[in-house]
């Protein structure tokens, strides 16, 4: 049997996500193969992050890593799930630390303060978001997509709240359908302009311009949906 090769038997038991860690040591190499992974990620796509690759960057022999995942779809399944868990823990700690202003916000303050971190945080990470978005669209797994999405959702589960907040007199299916679907259509607009973009692309928006305008866009849906009438 060739040395990256494992059982059958092993292989059909294992995981999505990394193998439970039973020591200290074992937890930690799982975090150094998942940090590499992920750095090949924004350096170079999916394309990038082969097992060889990611022991090589890890500095690990391969047999470490099959030790951990089945196969790299495994590895990126499970890079995937950190990120968009670590971006959902750190836009919570974001309002908590800001909650009682953003109270008080407008819809208008809170659309540009979501708009604005969105966009900027797509543009700073390009490459990795990039890449998991694309691995997530184009997988085979249906049950994986829909987890996907879930984890992409629950980030921006506290801002929904924020919006939802202001329409208390809005019966809840309306109120919830449109702050969720509002969120959506911002996010997929500046997916498409900043992780997608090319030269076709019309009209052509500095970054400023982007996030003005779909600040607006999400501005005016969610004051039409969410007014008493």
């Amino acid at each position: 049997m060739a040395a990256n090769k494992r059982p059958a038997t092993r292989r059909a038991g294992m995981l999505d996500r990394p193998l439970p860690a039973r020591q200290e040591r074992s937890q930690a190499t799982t975090e150094q193969l998942l940090h590499a992974a992920e750095t090949l990620l924004r350096e170079g796509g999916a394309d990038a992050a082969t097992l060889r690759a990611i022991a090589d960057r890890a500095g690990v022999s391969l047999g470490i890593v099959y030790r951990r995942f089945r196969d790299k779809d495994a590895v990126l399944r499970a890079v995937y799930t950190r990120f968009f868990e670590q971006a959902a823990a750190s836009n919570a700690q974001a309002l908590e630390a800001g909650v009682a202003r953003l109270r008080q916000a407008t819809i208008a303050q809170i659309a540009s303060a979501l708009v604005s971190g969105m966009a900027q945080s797509y543009r700073t990470q390009r490459p990795l978001v990039r890449g998991l978005i694309l691995y997530a669209r184009t997988h085979p797994d249906a049950d994986f997509r829909k987890r996907a999405a879930a984890l992409n959702a629950n980030a921006y589960q506290g801002v929904q709240r924020l919006f939802e907040a202001q329409a208390v007199h809005v019966p809840a299916p309306r109120r919830e359908n449109a702050v969720a679907f509002a969120i959506s259509a911002v996010a997929a607009t500046l997916q498409e302009r900043i992780l997608f973009a090319d030269s076709t692309a019309k009209p052509e928006l500095s970054h400023a311009e982007l996030v003005a305008e779909a600040t607006t866009m999400m501005t005016e849906y969610l004051r039409n949906r969410l007014s008493a009438g």
